[in-house]
């Protein structure tokens, strides 16, 4: 194979966390493992309040590492977001407005948002948990 022998042969195909075989975290398994199915994709909205109130949590904390998508209303307006309830006008990303905007996010991992609206906006948010490498274990 000369050169290239660090490469994987591409017919044989990759594993994932459901596969048997050694763990690479001590006591782990498949994401679900505990409730015997896995955690079902979440959709909703969330109001956003102006900046200056509380941000609002459009993505809670949870174990598995998730892939959110957040749609903004097309307004005028920007929602701003951050993993922090500080987020504000000058600390945050602002969301595009009606697009939607994907995020892997890792496991206890939240996002916050605010806006620079003098009302509360709705925003979109789908979250699905990234199942094909995540592995969990029961901490207690």
């Amino acid at each position: 194979m000369g050169r290239f022998a660090n490469f994987r042969d591409p017919s044989i195909p990759t594993s994932v966390a459901a596969d048997r075989g050694p763990r690479p975290q001590p006591n782990s398994g498949p994401l679900g493992q505990y409730t015997g199915v896995p955690p079902a994709t979440r959709l909703g909205t969330v109001s956003v309040p102006p900046a200056g109130q509380q941000a609002a949590c459009l993505v809670p904390k949870t174990r598995e590492n998730r892939f959110v998508i957040l749609t903004a209303p097309r307004t005028a307006f920007t929602i701003f977001i951050a993993s922090t309830q500080a987020v504000g006008t000058s600390v945050g990303m602002p969301l595009p407005a009606g697009l939607p905007y994907e995020i892997s996010l890792p496991g206890n991992q939240e996002i916050f948002a605010t806006s620079d609206a003098p009302v509360s906006l709705t925003v979109t948010v789908q979250i699905a948990a990234a199942l094909a490498g995540d592995l969990e274990r029961n901490m207690g």
